[in-house]
This record gives C-alpha cells, structure tokens and sequence, in this order.
C-alpha cells in the first residue's frame, strides 16, 4: 500500500484549505476569501485506490508581517515541509510573486519530492495553455519541483490527476497506521474553527483577526453533540457588532457554525455561543497552548 504525509504550503489566499477541504471530500479547514483564515496545522486521512493519503493543511506563509503571532504561523507552516514525504506548494496560476519565490527558498534543499500546484485556472478566461504560463518562470524555479500541475479546487478541475500524481510518490510498504480518526485534531478544535470562519466570512475584515474562540463545553452523546463555546474580543467596541443588532449577527454566526458541526458530527448540534471581552487574550494559557 503506498502510504505518506503529503503537507499543503504555500502564501495566503491561494487556495490551500479549499483544496484540503477538495482532497479529503470533507469541510475540515476553514476556508475563505481572507488571508490568516488558517492558523493551525490540520490534518486528515483519506484511504482511497489502496492508498493512505496524510493530508496537512498549513497557514499561509507570510514574511511580510514581522508580528509574534505572525512569526509562530510560518514557524508551525513551515515545520510541516520535514515531516513531509511530498510537500504541494500552492500557486497562483496567472504567476508567482516575491512572497512565493521566499517559500521556494525554505523548500529547495528538502529531499521530498515537490509538486507546483498551479491554483485557479477557472479565472484565466484566455484558456492560456501550461507552456505559456511556465514561459513565465524562471528555469532555476522550475527544476525546484518533480512536478507541475494547474488544478481548480473551484471546479475540481484536475483534482483526480493531482491524487494520481501524488499517489505515484508516497512510499510503497506497509500501512501508515491509520488508527480510525479522520483527524488527529480533537472535536473541540473544529466546533471552534467552525465558529471562527464564520467570524472571518461574516464580520469586517478588522474584527476576525482581534478574536480568538474557546470551547467552554463539550458533551457528545448519542443523538447530540452539545457545544458551549466564547468568543474572546481584543477591543470592547467589537462586542456590539459582533452580537448585532437584536443578536442577527450572533445568530448568522452560531447558525453558520451548527450546520457545519452537523455535518462533521453527522447528528444534531446544540450550540451556545457568549461573546466577551479580553484584551489579554492572546496572553490565555489556552491560546498559547494551542499553538505549542
């Protein structure tokens, strides 16, 4: 049985967590038009044509920002290409920039095999052809990968092909130990990742990135999974938008979220969500620990 982790990289917004989302057939990730959406690491398993694909999905790698916080995403993206046995870097498919080109250089000398994932091809409405858009890149680039595909995770355009071709370059032995799990994430991590989302895909762009979300109770039984969770906001001004006016926000939110965890959970979701404010949040021993 071939058998390997294949870890997903690549700068924000390029479309990795809704390919992850794409490879695994299931909504695990986060995945919105915004940058940072991403946080953590996120893995998942996919057995499909005798084979044991260990999907990583990984914040968006960004050395523009020199902030702590930002410092301990690419650290935890980064640490992802070493435990690789082929690592994705994701693309735009119209060109790389200087942000890609800096990823390139922390990846070059891995021993891994590397596939460029060439992402959204359903914008180019000139049907460019692969050979025009690799006329693009610089040669020394190019040979930094064993592979080059264009894919849409939009459309699931070539997404068959690019499991083909992962599949050719896992190791081929024994199984890789799938214990049962689709995730080696606990619940708890996606009933607050759902949340968070939905914080990113509904609320102005500020207000996502002072939020952090923590689940207060989980009880998952046989017909129902119970779920309490907070909302913990850095500036005081944000409570009253993120609740709404006569709580429709909060109620977008939580409703978003629920249906989310229902479908992961495959039964009902009771979800309530507090929101307050903290501006120490980042200082919480929780926080902190989730990123150890």
């Amino acid at each position: 049985m071939h058998s390997g982790n294949i870890s997903i990289i690549g700068k924000p917004n390029v479309g990795k967590s809704t390919l992850f989302n794409l490879l695994i057939s299931k909504h695990l990730a986060g995945a919105t038009n915004k940058p940072q959406t991403t946080r953590h690491k996120i893995d998942a398993v996919l057995l499909e044509d005798e084979a044991e694909y260990f999907f990583v999905d990984t914040p968006g790698i960004n050395f523009n920002i020199r902030k702590d916080f930002n410092r301990i995403l690419n650290k935890n993206a980064l640490s992802a290409i070493y435990e690789a046995d082929v690592i994705l870097h994701i693309v735009n498919y119209f060109g790389m920039n200087n942000d890609d080109t800096k990823v390139i250089e922390n990846i070059k000398d891995i021993d891994s095999p590397k596939i460029l994932v060439l992402n959204k091809t359903d914008l180019d409405n000139k049907k460019n052809k692969l050979p025009a858009i690799l006329s693009r890149i610089p040669k020394d680039i190019i040979d930094v990968y064993d592979e080059i595909i264009p894919i849409s995770s939009k459309n699931s355009n070539n997404i068959i092909e690019l499991k083909k071709l992962i599949k050719g370059y896992l190791p081929f032995g024994s199984d890789g130990g799938y214990q049962g799990s689709l995730s080696n994430k606990p619940d708890e991590f996606f009933a607050a990742e759902y949340i968070r989302e939905a914080c990113i895909k509904f609320l102005s762009v500020e207000i996502p990135y002072s939020l952090h979300v923590e689940i207060n109770q989980f009880e998952n039984s046989q017909d129902l999974v119970s779920i309490g969770a907070t909302i913990y906001l850095k500036k005081k001004s944000h409570l009253s938008i993120v609740v709404g006016k006569n709580a429709t926000m909060l109620v977008q939110i939580s409703k978003y979220a629920r249906i989310n965890s229902e479908k992961l959970f495959n039964k009902k979701v009771y979800l309530k969500i507090f929101v307050k404010f903290d501006p120490r949040w980042k200082d919480s021993e929780a926080f902190l620990n989730s990123y150890k």
